[in-house]
C-alpha cells in the first residue's frame, strides 16, 4: 500500500534526523540544550512560535534603538580604515591578507546573492525559445 510505505519512510528519514542530532549534541556539548529541545519537545509549537516572534521583535527593537551606538562605535574604526587607504605604503602584510580575505569574502557573498537573484550558477536565463517560420 503506498500510504504505508510514505510512512515508513517518513519514519526512518526522522530517526536519520534525529540521530543526527543527538550526534551533534554529543559532538558539540554548546548544542546540547537546543538538541535536548528538539529531541524532547516541551512545549506546544504555537508557544514556541510566538517565543520566536516575541524575540524577533525584541531583536529588531533593540537593533533599531541602539544604532546611534553602533555608528558611534564605528566611527574610529572607520577613521583607521580610512587612515590605511590614504597612505597605503604603511599597510603591513598582515593588514593586507586580513584585507584581501575580507575583500574575497565580500565578493564571494556578492556571487552568491547574483546566483540566487538569477537562480542560474552560469549566465541569466534567456526565456523560452520559439521557433518561428
Amino acid at each position: 500500500h503506498p500510504l504505508r510505505s510514505s510512512s515508513r519512510c517518513c519514519d526512518k528519514v526522522h530517526s536519520l534526523i534525529m540521530a543526527f542530532i543527538a550526534q551533534l549534541a554529543a559532538r558539540f556539548p554548546g548544542l546540547a540544550p537546543t538538541a535536548n529541545a528538539v529531541l524532547k519537545p516541551t512545549k506546544p509549537l504555537e508557544t514556541l512560535g510566538n517565543e520566536i516572534m516575541a524575540q524577533r521583535l525584541q531583536y529588531w527593537y533593540r537593533y533599531l534603538t541602539t544604532y546611534g551606538e553602533t555608528w558611534a562605535a564605528a566611527k574610529p574604526q572607520f577613521t583607521v580604515v580610512k587612515d590605511k587607504l590614504m597612505a597605503p605604503q604603511k599597510i603591513n602584510m598582515k593588514e593586507l591578507a586580513v584585507g584581501t580575505v575580507c575583500g574575497v569574502q565580500i565578493f564571494g557573498s556578492f556571487c552568491i546573492g547574483e546566483m540566487l537573484g538569477r537562480k542560474s550558477v552560469v549566465g541569466y536565463s534567456q526565456g523560452r525559445k520559439e521557433h518561428h517560420h
